[in-house]
């Protein structure tokens, strides 16, 4: 096993928030089922309401949760089906990315529809100021700013910030969406070459979700 050696402990927030076991997956999984489930539909893109998301995706990532047993879990709960939808839909997402990447292995760093191969990003000093700011959090947007301060102090941000700021950072600074997608994968405690690469790609308007 890797030791991390330096003069800042760097993952003791990461620790703190994502403690990881089985016991720690099934209580974080509870919790969500009991306060923020039944509002997932409405609230999934709140990022200032707590559970609003199940922040589930790093036991997923690790096997600390099986997919099957959040399924079920999901299948057996008292919503009609139009109040668990999307929750069901993203958990099956996954075998989606992981397919994507089957079919496209090089997807982590080419585009998957080859003529945004040809888009004209930005090059040199410029690029490296617009990433850094961005990756820094001190891009002077709010939204932005707080959720990559949060990526970088805890690992984590929801998955609509991720957009939000996957999409700031692609049409805004006009930085290839290849830089963002190593960023993430870099600091992600969920970080999966599948399900990152996938998101951006769409990100970066070339995914199979795109036109």
């Amino acid at each position: 096993m890797a030791v991390m050696n330096g003069a800042e402990n760097w993952d003791k927030a990461i620790l703190e928030r994502f403690p990881m076991s089985e016991d720690d997956a099934v209580a974080n999984m509870n919790t969500f089922f009991q306060h923020g489930f039944a509002k997932y539909e409405r609230d999934r893109s709140r990022a200032d309401i707590d559970w609003s998301t199940s922040k589930l995706s790093a036991h997923l990532r690790i096997g600390s949760l099986s997919p099957n047993e959040l399924y079920y879990k999901i299948e057996n709960s008292n919503l009609d089906y139009n109040e668990r939808k999307t929750f069901s839909r993203r958990l099956i997402w996954r075998d989606l990315a992981y397919f994507h990447l089957h079919s496209f292995p090089n997807m982590r760093h080419t585009s998957i529809r080859l003529r945004y191969e040809q888009t004209e990003w930005l090059s040199g000093d410029e690029e490296d100021a617009r990433f850094n700011a961005w990756k820094t959090g001190n891009t002077g947007y709010p939204l932005v700013d707080s959720g990559m301060r949060e990526l970088w102090q805890t690992g984590w941000m929801t998955q609509s910030v991720r957009m939000v700021v996957a999409s700031f950072l692609v049409e805004y600074l006009r930085v290839n969406w290849v830089r963002g997608a190593k960023w993430f994968h870099y600091t992600l405690v969920d970080a999966d070459s599948a399900i990152n690469s996938m998101m951006w790609q769409n990100a970066g308007r070339s995914g199979i979700n795109e036109r």
